[in-house]
């Protein structure tokens, strides 16, 4: 089977619309958030975290691990097995 060259044309601009159609499409994709915990003041080595101590923030998905709690509740009533700053995320590794 031959093919003219205005449809070898045609198919050449189809392939790279079809190709930043998907690149456009991945990288809507990395815009995604998720919530995480983080805190929301000092935390000392060996603090008990309550409702107060933590905040919930959005960070691109991207930069998720399964380490980091997404709800409140997987933390308050944990103790903190090392200091975390104001603004850190905190770490279900690093909660008794």
């Amino acid at each position: 089977m031959t093919v003219k060259p205005n449809m070898r044309t045609l198919l050449k601009v189809i392939t790279v619309l079809l190709a930043f159609v998907s690149a456009s499409c991945f990288l809507l994709k990395t815009d995604e958030r998720i919530d995480v915990v983080i805190a929301a003041t000092d935390l000392a080595a060996g603090k008990k975290i309550t409702e107060q101590d933590i905040t919930i923030t959005a960070i691109p998905v991207s930069g998720f691990t399964k380490d980091m709690p997404r709800k409140s509740s997987q933390v308050v009533g944990h103790t903190t097995k090392v200091s975390i700053s104001r603004g850190q995320q905190i770490l279900i590794s690093n909660l008794e």
